[in-house]
């Protein structure tokens, strides 16, 4: 694990973003805590939150900020961005052969295309740091 302060704050916000986002659905699924527009404003305040971190941190540590986006980096992230395109596009086409086929309502379909848009690339990201291919 590294010791960038830039790279720490960016990958607590992206296990924030997976943690909340799993532990609202389990939370709707199991049918406890708040509703959904309450784990929205929890979600979103908590995002806000931690982009103003990283921009405070940016500022406070510019040299540890350009050394936190070198190459192996952006390739990470580039390769993060992509699996989240490709994740959402499958969920996507599966939700709509579920709506099509009447198994599931739309604005339901609407709803679950959000939680894979948000967090795959997240996921991906997290994953390479755990793999060592990224910082």
């Amino acid at each position: 694990m590294t010791k960038n302060p830039v790279a720490l704050v960016r990958l607590l916000t992206m296990a924030s973003a997976v943690a909340l986002v799993v532990a609202s659905i389990a939370a709707m699924f199991a049918g406890v805590g708040p509703s959904g527009l309450a784990w929205a404003w929890i979600i979103g305040g908590t995002m806000i939150a931690l982009s103003v971190l990283s921009f405070v941190v940016h500022l406070a540590f510019p040299d540890q900020a350009d050394r936190a986006w070198d190459e192996m980096n952006q390739t990470a992230h580039r390769a993060s961005l992509v699996f989240g395109y490709w994740a959402t596009l499958a969920a996507f086409l599966l939700l709509l052969g579920l709506v099509l086929s009447d198994r599931l309502d739309a604005q339901a379909a609407f709803y679950w295309i959000g939680p894979v848009l948000g967090i795959a690339p997240s996921l991906h990201f997290i994953l390479s740091v755990l793999r060592g291919r990224a910082e």
